[in-house]
């Protein structure tokens, strides 16, 4: 099935990298799966914050 998901490239620090490959694998995660996962939920905290992000498309 065809996914709608735009991809992206981004540099990360090693030992971040490092630290985001452990949590991956105990949430039984992969990387770029909890990556997503985490920027839904700064958005999230974002708009909680600030209010809704509107998208003009």
């Amino acid at each position: 099935m065809p996914t709608r998901k735009t991809p992206f490239t981004f540099h990360l620090d090693d030992e971040v990298l490092s630290k985001i490959k452990i949590i991956a694998k105990a949430e039984n995660r992969s990387i770029s799966n909890l990556l997503e996962y985490l920027c839904i939920i700064c958005v999230r905290n974002y708009e909680e914050t600030h209010g809704i992000i509107e998208i003009k498309l």
